[in-house]
């Protein structure tokens, strides 16, 4: 199995550390990043590519904020910001105005993601709490219970009934129809972003590396295969799969645009994974 990384583009522009990054399918298709200053910027993808956003604004600030930590798109024409003032707010995407706020964490909204008319946010409190779409109206909460000391909550990714958590200590959780599945450390040190294809795990993490797994199972049990890893210069700290590109927003404050391909190879019945990158064409 070999995996090619190409750089596309790089959109530059922010003055603080990229936290998320989102995609907005429309006529003209839509790259949205926020950043721990509060700043939210909308890029235009389309040929040809731009270095300039089309629009940004900032969430208004206080003495208690910490910026934007998390990003997710309703499809319904709204975006939902989570932030250090513990709250979910939802802005409209038409004229970029704040419908609403949505508030019960305890600590920082670190992880947004939406699922099948419902939006999941992950805190530094620990726990995972699920909102409706139709009328924002909290569903339940996921984690409150686990034993032991907190253990924030820093990514997540909804994919129909599975349910990833990315987490400070490096582990990644899987929940599947709003019952706890499996626990699988994937990081030395805190994993700040997570992204899904199809089978295919991408995670990024403080240790400035892109890793890869394979998750296989059903209803009744999960397993996962470490494939590979990337290397990079900074902490990954944002993750976007769209159209065969993986985004990659960094520490440095740059978003890097990477294709990347699979190729299977079989040796009598062994058959081998492994990944290859250009670490060159990268940079």
């Amino acid at each position: 199995m070999v995996w090619d990384f190409t750089l596309v583009h790089q959109f530059r522009g922010h003055e603080h550390r990229i936290m998320a990054v989102v995609f907005v399918e429309e006529e003209q298709p839509l790259c949205i990043s926020g950043d721990i200053g509060g700043g939210i910027f909308v890029w235009g993808i389309s040929v040809p590519l731009r270095q300039e956003p089309l629009k940004k604004w900032f969430e208004q600030k206080d003495w208690r904020y910490s910026g934007i930590h998390a990003l997710a798109i309703s499809g319904t024409g709204y975006l939902y910001t989570g932030s250090g003032d513990k709250s979910i707010k939802v802005w409209s995407l038409q004229d970029c105005t704040l419908s609403c706020t949505l508030n019960g964490h305890r600590s920082v909204v670190s992880a947004l993601a939406v699922s099948d008319g419902v939006l999941h946010s992950g805190s530094w409190d620990g726990t995972i709490r699920l909102w409706s779409l139709n009328d924002h109206s909290p569903l339940t909460v996921l984690g409150e219970d686990a034993p032991g000391n907190v253990i924030s909550v820093l990514s997540l990714k909804a994919d129909h009934h599975m349910l990833l958590a990315a987490h400070e200590d490096g582990c990644i959780k899987i929940w599947r129809n709003d019952v706890f599945m499996k626990s699988i450390r994937a990081h030395n040190g805190a994993v700040f972003s997570v992204a899904m294809e199809g089978k295919w795990l991408f995670t990024g993490g403080w240790d400035k590396s892109v890793n890869v797994q394979e998750i296989s199972g059903d209803d009744l049990q999960i397993e996962t295969f470490q494939v590979g890893s990337i290397a990079s210069d900074a902490a990954i700290t944002a993750l976007l799969y769209w159209e065969g590109k993986l985004f990659v927003g960094s520490a440095d404050r740059i978003i890097k645009s990477l294709y990347w391909t699979v190729m299977e190879a079989t040796k009598g019945d062994y058959k081998q994974k492994y990944i290859n990158t250009f670490l060159d064409s990268v940079r």
